[in-house]
């Protein structure tokens, strides 16, 4: 699992991002940061946003997940209801959307987040608790919204609405109390946030333990004393309740500029001349000799891709190099990606780096490729126990493109070891005849090394991912490399 926490400091508001590395895929809880920054730093873990959840419509800002949504084509889930109306506000949604419920167990790969109806602050609040099933069965971790705070709780005097209120929100936190005391919990603001008291606390996190010791709203032994204590000292309104709760749900409009184009990363490349190419003006530049990089992960780029494409999965601290290492110098560049900001953040990386000319950016998905009727591939991959058997046969060239230093660790016996820098120079000495099976740490730069070599006609060229080396040698013997077998 990755997990990140995002901080809005100017309103102490947090938001969150839930990856799955297995699957690749992620969902963002409460976005008000712009879309990009979540669109970045999931392509940058090698993820895409598939799931946009709300845990309530907000009172304190504008949620940018219909933004986040159109930038990523993921789907928002919220906890609409119809049922709950007002004279001023509500809880239904104009907007698309999937309904959250109490207990529904939303999947993002090997993740399940399960809501919890903790009304109170709001009639529509949910809690999601997250459980990493491969490492656990019980939640790790709950985002609890406006409920419980770090130190507080949430107000209830936010919205005159049914199921809202200090009776309401003292029974929501026994369901959040009930969980197990090791569960972490990460709320949707910290302290200065006018959605909780004076004791919320800086810190970003806490645990059910801890709160059941030191939180003072989660001592008081009934619904009635927790009511009149929490609501004896008068808070300040919230002048934009109305506004932001009312547009988070649809039925205002959108600040003007809501749907604006991402902010560009490098206005000097944007001034250079970078441009978006539609699928059919990439197909042509690439008959003329462009090179088309496929920044999608590795089990993604196997499943189906361009022809021809080249995969270098977007990581900001890699990416310049790993494409320097599976290209020539003289090589006109065109990256595609999941989303076209994607593509783009990958078009301006490498056109500040120089080293390519870098002809754009496709402006559309992979599967506008294939939707185009243009040529697609898809790309083999091996798994451990092919690899083991293959390593037993010698019937088959094992290529490790993993790091000097990663060598140290073990490598199979009679494997040649080419880093991925130096894999161009030593094309020479691989046999287009012969089967080669390519290994690295995750795939990642097996996948580079296998796209590129394919693309020069090496067909019987394929490799293994998403496992590793660290996989393999936890399951079969491995030797220390001897200085002959490093390139």
């Amino acid at each position: 699992m990755i997990f990140r926490q995002f901080l809005n400091e100017p309103i102490s508001a947090a938001s969150y991002l839930i990856g799955c590395v297995a699957t690749g895929e992620a969902a963002v809880v409460d976005p008000g940061l712009p879309p990009e920054e979540y669109a970045m730093l999931a392509a940058d873990k090698g993820l895409r946003i598939t799931v946009i959840l709300e845990t309530h419509f907000h009172a304190d800002y504008i949620s940018t997940g219909r933004a986040l949504a159109r930038l990523t084509g993921a789907t928002i889930y919220a906890p609409s209801r119809d049922d709950v109306e007002g004279p001023q506000t509500g809880c239904g949604v104009a907007y698309d959307h999937v309904r959250v419920n109490d207990g529904d167990r939303i999947r993002v790969g090997n993740i399940v987040i399960t809501a919890i109806h903790t009304p109170g602050h709001t009639p529509e609040h949910m809690s999601y608790a997250v459980t990493d099933t491969p490492r656990a069965e019980q939640p790790w971790f709950v985002l609890t919204g406006d409920c419980l705070f770090v130190g507080d709780v949430g107000r209830a005097d936010l919205v005159d609405l049914p199921l809202s209120g200090p009776q309401v929100l003292y029974q929501s936190l026994q369901r959040l109390l009930a969980l197990p005391e090791d569960v972490e919990i990460y709320p949707a603001h910290y302290g200065g946030s006018a959605c909780g008291g004076k004791a919320m606390s800086g810190k970003v996190a806490s645990t059910i333990s801890f709160e059941k010791k030191f939180n003072w709203a989660l001592r008081f032994a009934d619904a009635e004393s927790f009511a009149a204590e929490t609501s004896s000292v008068a808070r300040t309104v919230v002048d934009s309740v109305l506004l932001h709760r009312n547009t988070n749900r649809g039925v205002l409009p959108l600040p003007e500029g809501y749907f604006a184009p991402p902010r560009r990363g490098d206005e000097r490349v944007v001034a250079a001349g970078l441009t978006p190419l539609s699928v059919h003006e990439a197909a042509a530049a690439i008959d003329r000799g462009a090179v088309l990089i496929d920044l999608r992960t590795q089990v993604q780029f196997a499943g189906g891709h361009p022809e021809g494409a080249i995969n270098v999965t977007f990581n900001k601290d890699n990416l310049r190099k790993r494409v320097a290492a599976v290209t020539d110098a003289h090589e006109p560049l065109i990256t595609i990606a999941d989303t076209p900001f994607v593509a783009r953040a990958g078009a301006e990386l490498l056109a500040a780096a120089g080293r390519n000319p870098v002809l754009g950016y496709v402006d559309a998905g992979v599967a506008a490729w294939a939707l185009a009727g243009l040529p697609t591939a898809t790309l083999p991959l091996r798994t451990l126990d092919e690899l083991h058997a293959h390593a037993q046969a010698g019937d088959a060239l094992i290529l490790d493109v993993r790091e000097p230093f990663e060598w140290e660790k073990g490598v199979i016996e009679g494997s040649r070891l080419i880093a991925l820098g130096e894999i161009r120079a030593h094309l020479d000495e691989l046999s287009r005849d012969q089967q080669i099976l390519i290994i690295c740490e995750s795939g990642t730069r097996a996948s580079a090394v296998t796209s590129m070599l394919r693309r020069m006609g090496y067909n019987r060229v394929e490799h293994v991912a998403p496992d590793g080396m660290s996989d393999y040698a936890r399951r079969f013997p491995t030797v220390k490399p001897v200085v002959s077998e490093v390139a």
